[in-house]
């Protein structure tokens, strides 16, 4: 296999890395919109979450970490519709807004 075989490699496996790891954040984001929503009585509508974006951002103990943003819609009555968010940063939740 040569340098580019390895390099190719490399790059399917951070691929699939970050999609797993992408996937797991979107679980911790859902499971959080699910509990503020509980809550505070509101309801989750389609019951998902979407990533909004993906950042670099250094964590407590100094170390970089990635960084979600995931989209969630709720109604508080059913007939409106309005938009939450979570923020996840090294596979745990950082901040969920209403």
């Amino acid at each position: 296999m040569g340098s580019s075989g390895l390099l190719l490699l490399i790059l399917l496996g951070l691929a699939v890395w970050f999609w797993q790891n992408t996937l797991r954040d979107r679980e911790l984001a859902l499971h959080a919109a699910r509990e503020i929503c509980q809550r505070q009585q509101l309801q989750l509508l389609d019951a998902t979450v979407t990533l909004q974006r993906v950042a670099l951002r250094r964590t407590a103990p100094g170390s970089m970490g990635i960084e979600r943003t995931f989209q969630f819609a709720y109604s508080s009555e059913g007939d409106d519709r309005q938009s939450g968010f979570v923020i996840t940063l090294g596979n745990h939740v950082e901040q969920v807004g209403l």
